[in-house]
């Protein structure tokens, strides 16, 4: 068993002790690692000239974490300058894939004799379809190039289409994380938090999962008609049936339902609008449509009307189906007819 402290001894304080004191701070990928990635606007890569082999990554900073042992700890590392970049001549015939990532030496741990942080270019194989060339230890993605067949400083790169950015950020232990793209997308602990255009993603660990699913709405100004005495999906003189739509459960497993339709009776008699809720993909009905989950108008004439309800036990981050059923009153010759259809699903958080 090895107990580390950094910044304690009168002597003795290690690089390993220091590197894994300073992570203390940083958003987590396990016990003893931080998050590899990046400061939010920095090492953002553009080509020298519309078509050429160069391109220049701009200042910035970003944490390595080492890839040999969890105790390694990560580096940090500072690119202070505009630093110009030369990709290599394409392939006669074939294209390939290119990786700019910030990788570390270091030779207590991959007997390289260095001890430096590089920006290095990795050559992916040329092939019809190419893809992205294998990461080395020790390496943090940036950016990948697509270099097209026959590439070269008189026919170059065309920078507008080729560059991937593949950035990953970082952020203090606990924060939000700010999302991009790169490898190692999977949150590191049950209840992480990431933002996503604007978006906040939490991590339930197994996959991201809006933290506030958004407000579904769908709405129809076909009119159609049914003369079923039970409850049916199916509506007469419209373009397209069923009606409603899907939505996701919110971490609390409830959301709010509301239903609501312009209405009226041939008959002057009943016009219902529930819905069935299902998982989305079929399958038993968790809310079949009922009279005491329904909009509804009785007697002479037209109303607009509509109604709500909650619906719970649902399980968080599964989709569920929210589909509009209808009926009319029992008895021949009645006929209930729909205008102006909506269904509306709100998460409740």
């Amino acid at each position: 068993m090895t107990i580390r402290s950094a910044w304690h001894r009168p002597t003795g304080q290690t690089r390993e002790d220091t590197r894994l004191a300073v992570s203390l701070g940083m958003a987590s990928s396990g016990p003893l690692t931080a998050r590899g990635g990046c400061v939010v606007g920095g090492l953002q890569l553009t080509g020298s000239a519309a078509t050429s082999m160069q391109a220049r990554l701009s200042p910035g900073r970003l944490w390595v974490p080492g890839g040999s042992a969890a105790a390694q700890g990560g580096y940090p590392v500072t690119v202070d300058t505009d630093t110009l970049l030369t990709f290599a001549d394409g392939h006669a015939t074939l294209p390939r894939v290119d990786a700019l990532v910030v990788r570390v030496y270091d030779a207590d741990y991959d007997a390289s004799g260095r001890y430096e942080a590089v920006l290095e270019i990795i050559q992916g194989t040329p092939a019809s379809a190419p893809v992205p060339p294998a990461l080395p230890k020790s390496a943090e993605l940036l950016h990948e190039v697509s270099v097209p067949a026959g590439a070269s400083a008189a026919r170059g790169i065309t920078w507008a289409s080729a560059v991937a950015d593949r950035r990953r950020y970082t952020a203090a232990l606990g924060g939000i994380l700010p999302a991009g793209g790169g490898h190692g997308a999977q949150g590191a602990y049950v209840g992480q938090y990431r933002d996503v255009g604007g978006r906040l993603e939490r991590w339930n660990g197994s996959r991201w999962m809006l933290y506030t699913p958004n407000a579904v709405l769908n709405h129809s100004i076909d009119r159609g008609k049914t003369t079923s005495a039970g409850y049916t999906e199916t509506l007469l003189d419209v373009g397209s049936n069923p009606f409603g739509l899907t939505f996701i459960a919110p971490a609390s497993g409830w959301v709010q339902i509301a239903v609501g339709a312009h209405m009226w009776n041939e008959a002057d008699k009943e016009a219902y609008m529930s819905v069935n809720v299902r998982a989305e993909g079929g399958g038993t009905l968790l809310s079949p449509a009922s009279d005491e989950r329904a909009a509804g108008h009785n007697g002479p004439g037209s109303a607009s009307t509509c109604t709500n309800f909650a619906l719970g036990a649902l399980t968080p981050g599964a989709s569920y189906s929210a589909i509009a059923a209808f009926r009319a009153s029992p008895g021949g010759g009645n006929v209930a007819i729909f205008d102006n259809r909506f269904v509306r699903v709100d998460p409740v958080v």
